[in-house]
């Protein structure tokens, strides 16, 4: 599903607040996270997973996404589950809350921005009424 960025961050801010965390466990060896915007509403981190990476199992709360590379991974999930995705670079979604480990299947780094509500953001930014 493709999205421009203010459509995307519209829907984030109208979206039902989530608590704050941490896209992999402190320390995560090998992922690249930079903190780019930090508020009391949002998170902003841009993402880089390089090529044949593998992530450990982990929890993450619902965000948006927006694809900086194009990505080719594997998702498996903790029912034992496991999806072969693709994107492309410029594709935005919609990322439900889930525990799921990863591996990039590409020789090359994926690359992403997560856009994390914070719980301040619950009652902000609702559209006025028509």
């Amino acid at each position: 599903m493709k999205m421009t960025l203010p459509v995307v961050l519209t829907l984030c801010c109208m979206s039902t607040a989530v608590a704050q965390d941490h896209p992999l466990p402190a320390g995560a060896p090998g992922v690249d996270t930079k903190l780019l915007a930090e508020n009391e509403f949002v998170q902003v981190l841009r993402m880089s997973i390089p090529g044949g990476f593998k992530t450990p199992m982990h929890d993450v709360t619902p965000r948006v996404v927006v694809w900086l590379s194009d990505a080719h991974f594997v998702d498996h999930f903790a029912d034992g589950k496991a999806q072969e995705e693709t994107r492309r670079a410029g594709d935005a979604e919609w990322v439900s809350a889930r525990r799921h480990a990863g591996q990039n299947l590409s020789e090359r780094p994926m690359e992403f921005i997560a856009v994390i509500m914070k719980g301040a953001a619950a009652g902000a930014h609702r559209p006025a009424p028509h």
